[in-house]
């Protein structure tokens, strides 16, 4: 139902958008878009559950229809369901062991820099669908809490391990190559930029390369 809710959110905005620009007409001679600088936030749409994200860009027109961008991204969390079960599975474990109830809770914060390029769909307006991608590092930082044994990340990794492989079990702190595909549309609007897409990135050097992270959102800010 969650993805649900975030891909209508995306098909709505991707339709309000450029009704929202069309709405001004182009004006002959208009100074033609150079690049933009944007933040914004969106939703994940691939994790177990709501996490927010917070996302900063900044772009240059190559040409008219090529740009380049820089990207930089703060994920709330995107822990895998498999170490979701895997705290389960050793709280559960632990509990049947010692007689005391062991209740364990993680969390995955992220954050990555991109650097790719799109290619901007030939409009007649000043909204642009686009589609392209990049590659860039994500950093991930696990904490594993034990009710009522607070903070023990540090001993968990290391008695345990991470069952996604997303973080090195000697450190909580770890970094993989990334790539990402993006997919949306653009607008100007006088003096601002509006961006609203899909994003699609994958972690590499991890439990066999299936670490994928989606999510929608919308940006905006001044155009140059």
């Amino acid at each position: 139902m969650n993805t649900f809710r975030s891909v209508s959110f995306l098909v709505a905005a991707l339709v309000a958008v450029p009704a929202f620009a069309q709405q001004r007409p182009t004006v002959a001679g208009q100074e033609r878009l150079r690049g933009y600088l944007i933040a914004g936030g969106g939703a994940l749409i691939s994790t177990p559950q709501n996490s927010v994200t917070v996302s900063a860009e900044v772009a240059e027109n190559v040409t008219s229809d090529i740009q380049v961008y820089m990207g930089a991204a703060y994920f709330d969390n995107v822990m895998s369901q498999a170490s979701r079960d895997q705290l389960a599975r050793t709280g559960a474990a632990l509990t049947a062991i010692t007689g005391s109830p062991w209740v364990f809770e993680g969390r995955d914060r992220a954050r990555s820099f991109t650097v790719g390029g799109r290619y901007l769909i030939p409009a007649s307006t000043s909204i642009r669908p686009y589609v392209g991608g990049g590659l860039g590092a994500i950093n991930f930082r696990r904490t594993v809490r034990e009710q009522s044994r607070g903070n023990i990340t540090t001993a968990y990794l290391a008695q345990f391990g991470s069952a996604d492989g997303v973080v090195d079990p000697t450190q909580s702190n770890t970094t993989r190559p990334m790539t990402e595909v993006a997919v949306g549309v653009g607008a100007a609007v006088k003096k601002a930029y509006i961006d609203v897409g899909y994003r699609w990135r994958k972690a590499f050097h991890t439990l066999d390369d299936t670490f994928e992270i989606s999510g929608v959102g919308a940006a905006v800010g001044l155009k140059f």
